[in-house]
């Protein structure tokens, strides 16, 4: 026994896995430590108190920012914990927290440049659609609950409509709107509403009109023609939309980079027995 037991003390390799073991289980230890660990530095500090200034429009006094530093300390506390008990394996929504992120600091690699009058010109012509005013109506109407009803109320208000707003049925959204476009008016009464209206004339009472509410007789005070954008008066909103059209190029570009660097691979179905 004595001499198996010297053989193997003279064994360089039983030597070297022990020697292994022992650096593995003093890294793991160290490890262990350093999870236990919170270090709070000058820049962390900052941190807060930038983000307290953020929020607040001050400084925060001696007993905010203890209490700042004590409320990082047990977050980071619950955040290790968590970790440590794989709560955030299969989580859907820190799943999608964390891809988000990512994207952010995807989006955020190239900040979007500072854009001159050229090419802000430029952008403006290439989307210039949207930057015009659609035509728009401003109306009132007058709500019954059957279209018999509205037909005669109709031809009443044609004759002398003075007072309009006493006639028909209360109705929960105003009686009254100023330069309605007719997507907005969509939204509000419906589609086949907003289209029929648009189709309808000036300054008389119009055949009544169907929404999801009732019946309605509505006369088209003015409408309003639709404008071109101006790029003088819009300039601001267009270099805004310029730099948001870039960061999305920007995403584009390293997402397309970052997919190129995985592999995906579909495995197949096994059969059940």
């Amino acid at each position: 026994m004595r001499d198996r037991l010297s053989r193997l003390a003279q064994d360089r390799l039983i030597w070297f896995v022990i020697l292994g073991l022992m650096l593995f289980g003093a890294d793991r230890l160290m490890q262990s430590r350093d999870n236990n660990v919170i270090k709070i530095d000058l820049p962390l500090v900052e941190k807060l108190v930038a983000q307290w200034e953020g929020q607040t429009e001050r400084r925060p006094n001696a007993r905010e920012l203890d209490a700042l530093i004590e409320g990082h300390i047990r977050e980071e506390i619950l955040v290790r914990e968590a970790a440590r008990l794989g709560l955030d394996n299969d989580d859907i929504i820190i799943r999608r927290r964390l891809a988000q992120k990512v994207e952010f600091m995807m989006a955020d690699e190239r900040a979007p440049e500072l854009p001159d009058r050229a090419a802000l010109q430029k952008f403006f012509s290439e989307n210039s659609a949207q930057y015009d005013s659609p035509e728009t109506l401003s109306w009132r109407h007058v709500f019954l609950e059957n279209k018999s009803e509205a037909q005669q109320l109709r031809v009443a208000l044609n004759k002398s409509d003075s007072d309009w707003q006493d006639k028909g049925k209360p109705f929960m959204l105003n009686r009254e709107f100023t330069r309605q476009s007719e997507l907005e008016l969509s939204r509000l009464m419906g589609t086949q509403f907003a289209a029929a209206l648009f189709r309808q004339k000036e300054q008389d009472w119009g055949a009544p009109i169907e929404s999801a509410f009732g019946w309605h007789v509505v006369k088209i005070d003015r409408r309003h023609a639709s404008q071109k954008g101006d790029f003088e008066l819009l300039i601001e909103r267009v270099a805004r939309d310029y730099q948001k059209a870039q960061r999305q190029e920007a995403l584009a570009a390293a997402w397309a980079k970052l997919r190129a660097r995985y592999q995906v691979e579909l495995l197949p179905i096994e059969d059940a027995e």
